[in-house]
């Protein structure tokens, strides 16, 4: 267990020193973006000396050295199953969230049904703190209960008002949907209200929809515990937030939730492959870098829409580097570099890559922002749209539809992009924004995940969401206070008006009495 701290601190490594701990690592999703933002966490904290045990659905990831990993096969053949037209945002919102909802069941529950899994839990081991992605994985969150450790989350695809909800932040709920395709970002009474019935509905689909399917799961799982779903679910300690505020829309935060963004941008920037750091430096017009994504990748797009990029791309003076993951694609021209891995970091912090043409994803966002490239956006669902809207709000590129994208709209907006250097001085602005923080993003999460360790649990910094009244969470003491004011304010004049409305009518009567020469009425005294 965890020892006594040393109550000290380094100065110029601003980290605090005390004795290792046991962290359990938790993140079920079988996506390689995940893979990325974890492995330099784990890395930083092993390097702290603590004792990792990390379960993982990765079929393929970095592992680093004296980590324990339990692997998590996907047995139920979730991301096998994945069709991305599913969540196109044209189909109901409705189909949509039920959808999702039987992805991240199925996800959680090959994690809790998992033999190695089972094994631990059952097992003698003990953790002092629990770490796990906190994105709609609520029925894991009883693995701290049920191990009597704190609970960190990490966001790694940034926050909502879901997640904020979480640690009792309750200020994002207008302004950071789920699901933020056909949000609207103006100010006007009418979107403003529009925004309200918009996440209003998600608040209803997660409690009509999502949160039952996970309770049942986590009663199912954790029978044992005394702690109700409901209490589990705002027992975190920290948050961790891959974002951070010079990024997008500035916001208030609780105690337990920290801006992380970029800490994945760890180390050196690796080196290119000799062929291609040729491709790059040999192009006199520049590079252009396209990329969409581990969800929705280049080999799944129609034949139609695959010849239209082809054509387009053959067209231009620049050099284009194409992430394609299906089977070689014949005759491609020679300015047209094609590969199913690429090393996005190296290629986009290359002077001589002048455009990146990405779906936003979270960590290409990050990116994009770090290295400071204009874009073409073509987003496809959840966080690429929210992503996307903030590099061209701010100036660093353009967004367009992929669903109805033609050759000569591309190839004219590939044109405006590289040929307007206002993109690139936003880019470089934005860059030069998001880079000037006073430590590195790596260092922030590393303290703030031990400062949870060294206060067993840092119940200091919780909003007590799960504990309060209900019209204290929802303030409606103060409304009540308000609305009564204004009913006080209105009786008051209507009162005045009845009283005064007599003597107004004897007023009127005797000035009319008084132009025509006659005495005026007195009131008798009774």
């Amino acid at each position: 267990m965890l020892a006594k701290p040393l109550l000290f601190c380094i100065p110029i490594a601003f980290l605090c020193t005390f004795e290792a701990a046991k962290i359990l690592a938790v993140f079920p999703f079988e996506t390689p973006s995940q893979c990325h933002v974890l492995t330099p966490f784990l890395r930083a904290l092993a390097q702290r000396n603590h004792e990792l045990t990390v379960i993982h659905a990765y079929p393929e990831c970095e592992t680093v050295h004296k980590v324990k990993y339990i692997r998590v096969e996907d047995k139920y053949r979730v991301f096998g199953d994945f069709n991305a037209d599913d969540f196109l945002p044209t189909a109901s919102k409705w189909s949509v969230f039920n959808l999702f909802s039987t992805f991240m069941i199925k996800i959680q529950l090959n994690v809790l049904q998992n033999e190695e899994v089972q094994n631990l839990m059952n097992s003698n081991a003990t953790f002092d703190l629990v770490i796990l992605e906190s994105s709609n994985t609520d029925a894991l969150y009883g693995l701290a209960a049920h191990f009597n450790a704190p609970l960190v989350g990490l966001a790694t695809t940034g926050s909502d008002w879901s997640i904020d909800a979480l640690v009792g932040y309750t200020g994002s709920s207008i302004s950071e949907p789920m699901q933020p395709s056909g949000y609207r970002n103006g100010l006007t009474l009418f979107e403003q209200f529009h925004n309200w019935a918009y996440i209003s509905e998600e608040w209803l689909m997660l409690q009509l929809l999502y949160l039952p399917q996970m309770r049942q799961v986590y009663e199912q799982f954790f029978p044992h515990l005394s702690e109700p779903f409901e209490k589990i679910r705002h027992s975190f300690s920290l948050i961790l937030l891959n974002q951070h505020f010079s990024l997008g829309q500035p916001r208030p935060n609780v105690p337990g939730v920290v801006e992380v963004g970029g800490f994945h941008l760890t180390g050196d920037v690796p080196a290119l492959p000799q062929d291609l750091a040729v491709f790059i430096e040999e192009a006199t017009h520049g590079v252009i870098y396209f990329a969409l994504g581990i969800e929705l990748q280049s080999k799944d797009l129609s034949a139609t829409t695959l010849r239209m990029l082809l054509q387009c791309f053959e067209s231009l003076p620049q050099r284009v580097i194409w992430k394609y993951e299906g089977e070689p694609l014949s005759n491609v021209s020679a300015n047209i570099y094609i590969g199913s891995w690429l090393p996005q970091r190296a290629i986009l912090a290359h002077s001589n890559v002048k455009l990146f043409i990405t779906h936003g994803g979270q960590l290409s966002f990050i990116e994009t922002a770090y290295f400071g490239k204009p874009v073409l956006g073509l987003p496809h669902y959840f966080d690429q749209f929210r992503n996307i809207d903030h590099l061209t709000r701010h100036g660093l590129g353009i967004s367009l539809d992929l669903n109805t994208l033609t050759g000569p709209v591309l190839t004219a907006a590939i044109e405006q992009v590289i040929s307007d250097p206002q993109y690139q001085r936003s880019a470089s602005a934005y860059s030069h924004r998001f880079r000037d923080q006073p430590m590195q993003p790596m260092q922030v999460a590393v303290y703030w995940t031990e400062y949870v360790l060294r206060y067993k649990g840092a119940s200091h910094m919780r909003v007590p969401v799960y504990n309060m009244k209900f019209i204290d969470y929802y303030s409606l003491d103060k409304l009540l206070m308000i609305g009564g004011r204004i009913t006080l304010l209105v009786i008051l004049v209507v009162f005045a008006f009845f009283k005064l409305n007599p003597l107004l009518g004897l007023f009127r009567a005797s000035w009319e009495r008084l132009k025509w020469g006659q005495a005026p009425m007195v009131p008798q005294l009774k």
